[in-house]
């Protein structure tokens, strides 16, 4: 028994400092911006009244200031939030809020995707996306509901109605719109970028020749490299999906990958928490 018990000790310290060893794995981003985007809300085909009353809300915020309050929360996102210019502050709402009848708006999120969307340490939702979202809500006079959607799955789950929007970091792509989703305005400019180890001799995008490299499935990202990156993505050894970036992130960290590609604030995000 005892002879089990120390193997047993043994196996938790061994563990123990493989844990230690892989947060202390240090990682950079390339400084270089791999395909320009923006980020947005997508509806059902037809909800536009929805998307009228949540741009409204929206809108509101930011001209009584609670809009750059919650942006404040969130350094990685503020500097890129296009409703934070001029003519945004001065835009008018389609629709009038308070005429908007009492519901409950359920908010599809990826609840691993810091800093827009994910599980706080208290347990509860929270992200840049969560908040403006519980805000706009509270202004229509309804009630705020969160559904964790499959990243892969989401305009799926939306058209099951399992949730009423995709609201989470999500990129205006041009299929979204041809397939008839209801989209919002932009409300952020983003771009991808690839992150390695520090230690990495990866330094440009070229680098990448003959790497493996790990992507989110179901992502814009993912989506560029079988598009307008494919020449890149053919370079590689192996580009490998993973269900989040979380899981991206571990296998870079763990050596099983030489970089990642995913959105910059979600990076800088990651890293910094580190």
């Amino acid at each position: 028994m005892k002879k089990i018990i120390a193997l047993l000790l043994v196996l938790l310290m061994v563990l123990s400092f493989a844990g230690c060893g892989k947060k202390n794995v240090k990682l950079k981003i390339i400084n270089e911006e791999l395909g320009a985007e923006q980020y947005g809300i997508a509806f059902r085909s037809g909800d536009e009244e929805t998307c009228n009353y949540i741009e409204a809300a929206v809108k509101e915020l930011v001209k009584n200031g609670e809009y750059k309050k919650i942006a404040d929360k969130y350094p990685d996102v503020v500097n890129s939030l296009i409703f934070l210019n001029e003519d945004a502050k001065d835009a008018d709402g389609a629709v009038d809020i308070t005429k908007a009848e009492k519901r409950t708006f359920i908010q599809g999120i990826d609840p691993e995707y810091p800093p827009f969307s994910y599980i706080g340490d208290d347990g509860k939702y929270a992200g840049f996306d969560v908040e403006i979202c519980k805000a706009a809500c509270d202004l229509l006079g309804w009630e705020h509901k969160i559904f964790e959607v499959n990243w892969d799955q989401k305009l799926i789950q939306l058209d099951a109605k399992e949730c009423d929007c995709i609201w989470a970091g999500m990129t205006i792509l041009d299929t979204m719109k041809e397939a008839g989703y209801v989209i919002s305005s932009p409300y952020y400019d983003n771009t991808q970028v690839v992150v390695v180890k520090d230690d990495s001799d990866i330094k440009t995008s070229k680098d990448l020749k003959g790497k493996v490299v790990a992507v989110q499935l179901g992502t814009s990202g993912e989506a560029l490299l079988n598009g307008d990156l494919k020449d890149l993505k053919d370079s590689f050894k192996e580009l490998v999906t993973c269900d989040s970036f979380l899981k991206c992130f571990t296998e870079l960290e763990g050596g099983a990958v030489d970089a990642v590609f995913v959105d910059y604030p979600v990076a800088k995000s990651y890293i910094a928490g580190k």
